[in-house]
């Protein structure tokens, strides 16, 4: 049968182990057989506290295996349950504003310094609409085109 929307995880949700509540703390880790578990996305999970669904992104976030409360804990607080829906979602979306240097590949960004390669060997096309630039020595293969529509500036 189909379906609208993106397809689901191939496998069965992930019910993480308890946590026990810390008087006064926000921030815990999450484990699966006691090994640190890292979810894809907040919004992947199904957090209980204390009887009640808590939203991703508002009641709590997760950075890597830590999920942290908006709130602290108090002595009395229970989190009933963390229930990963879809531990295997394929291809996800970053959250706006999530990717780091440190999340793209060296080849691309060094330092916080976009980097390519020097050598053009694909046909391009650069629109007057658009602005590009390059740094350092380049070459245009003999066999590739480089259209510019609009100025071009050799420095």
């Amino acid at each position: 049968m189909g379906y609208i929307g993106s397809s689901q995880g191939s496998k069965a949700p992930v019910l993480l182990d308890s946590i026990s509540v810390v008087n006064g703390q926000a921030a815990y880790t999450m484990q699966k057989n006691s090994v640190n578990y890292s979810p894809a996305s907040e919004l992947t999970l199904n957090v209980s506290l204390n009887g009640l669904q808590q939203a991703p992104s508002n009641s709590f976030t997760i950075s890597g295996s830590t999920i942290t409360f908006a709130d602290p804990l108090v002595t009395g607080d229970v989190i009933d349950y963390i229930l990963d829906r879809e531990p295997t979602t394929g291809t996800m979306e970053p959250l706006d504003a999530s990717v780091t240097a440190d999340k793209i590949a060296s080849s691309v960004m060094r330092n916080g310094i976009r980097v390519n390669g020097g050598t053009l060997s694909t046909n391009t096309t650069i629109a007057s609409s658009e602005r590009a630039m390059v740094a350092g020595s380049f070459t245009i293969d003999t066999s590739t085109t480089l259209q510019i529509n609009g100025e071009m500036t050799i420095v």
